[in-house]
């Protein structure tokens, strides 16, 4: 037995003595190799994305947000910085992920003080107060600034405003945005208080519910101004608007742009239409687009594979944005509300009758001077069970609304 086991041993060794051989020819060549590459990459002059973004980042925030005037949004930024991070890093391609994750590691080991717009992503509602707040980058920051630490004893003021819900007395045009992202830039502008204009977004296409809401503000003398990027998806929201979804009816708004004389001077980028069968074309056409428009958006030299070029909103700055928005507006006689003479004289007469309201209220300040009542601490026991008591009674309550029913008594 021990000797035909000796013989099996010796002749896989015999078989596999030339294997062996190129084996370890082959794993002294890889080691060599992976040293050379090592080496190379060592003694390299050839830079990364990441090193020359982190170069440009400055300059290119400055550019889109006209050095802090403004705020900008990531795609801003990245449309500002790409030419030179793709020309020095010699890259085709700079996708919009990679470049955000960028940013937030310049900012994370710069830390500068810059105005930047992040989207929204979800919502956090405050319980009794009911406001509610978007969980972007804007809106977190100025609500943590907002916040109220203590229980303020001021005497109650006189709202100035009418009490308004909805475009009646208060809005006669609205600004749909095709996308999220602008409506910080757009507010920080002043946009809606100097053209009394609603904003309006949606991620993607229009659903039912805006589609519901843009009819019936219509239906009440409210234009509609789409604001879009000058691409498939665009168009395709414009139309999407123009014709509704199921079960709601579309709406004749008005197309602010991008159209083609819009992007003459801003940067574009290539696409292609990989899931797009039949020659897009054809549907652009029936969203209204010119002949030019079409064979800038689809190669017409293209046969087998749809491409084209595309410019997103984000290519301007925010300044110009702002600047062409203006522009667009008294182009379409976009005014200041004023409303009809029959509210005109209501408001007027509320103005008077709350003016005297607010003069009583500071008669009353001056004479009582509000100052705080001492109170006992077997006082403050009794106040603590009296509320513990009133919200095991009506859970729905807050504390201070069933501390006004103690003070009440």
């Amino acid at each position: 037995m021990s000797n035909l086991s000796n013989d099996i041993t010796a002749s896989i060794k015999n078989a596999t003595k030339k294997w062996k051989t190129e084996k370890r020819k082959a794993d002294k060549e890889d080691n060599l190799y992976a040293y050379q590459y090592r080496s190379f990459y060592q003694y390299s002059t050839r830079v990364t994305i990441r090193e020359v973004a982190f170069e440009v980042m400055q300059d290119a925030y400055n550019k889109a947000s006209s050095n802090g005037k403004y705020y900008a949004n990531a795609r801003q930024i990245m449309y500002a910085a790409r030419p030179d991070i793709l020309k020095r890093a010699t890259k085709n391609e700079l996708k919009s992920a990679t470049f955000q994750n960028l940013l937030k590691d310049y900012i994370e080991q710069y830390n500068p003080n810059w105005k930047i717009a992040w989207d929204a992503r979800g919502h956090i509602l405050e319980p009794h107060t009911n406001k509610t707040i978007g969980l972007g980058g804007i809106e977190v920051e100025n609500y943590i600034y907002k916040w109220k630490y203590d229980v303020d004893f001021k005497v109650p003021e006189v709202k100035i405003l009418i009490d308004t819900k909805g475009p009646y007395n208060r809005f006669s045009n609205v600004l749909f945005v095709e996308k999220e992202g602008f409506n910080e830039i757009l507010t920080d502008a002043k946009i809606p208080e100097l053209y009394d204009m609603a904003l309006m977004s949606t991620k993607g296409l229009s659903n039912k519910a805006a589609c519901d809401l843009i009819y019936k503000m219509d239906q009440k003398g409210v234009r509609v101004f789409v604001l879009h990027d000058f691409d498939y998806a665009g168009f395709k929201i414009l139309k999407t608007l123009r014709e509704g979804v199921r079960l709601s009816r579309g709406t004749d708004v008005i197309d602010l742009g991008f159209r083609f004389e819009d992007i003459k001077d801003l940067p574009s980028e290539p696409i292609d239409y990989k899931r797009t069968r039949k020659y897009p074309g054809h549907y652009l056409k029936s969203c209204g687009c010119t002949v030019d428009e079409i064979n800038f958006l689809v190669n017409p030299n293209c046969r087998w594979s749809w491409e084209g070029q595309r410019v997103e909103l984000n290519a301007m700055t925010s300044e110009q944005l702002i600047e062409w928005l203006k522009k667009k507006l008294d182009e379409h006689g976009v005014e200041k509300y004023i409303p009809g003479k029959d509210d005109l004289i209501k408001g007027y007469q509320r103005a008077k009758y709350l003016q005297r309201i607010e003069e009583k209220i500071r008669e009353v300040e001056e004479n009582m001077k509000y100052e705080a009542e001492e109170i006992a601490e077997e006082d403050i026991d009794k106040i603590n069970k009296e509320v513990k008591k009133l919200l095991k009674k009506d859970p729905e309550l807050s504390w201070d609304r069933a501390l006004w029913g103690i003070a009440d008594k």
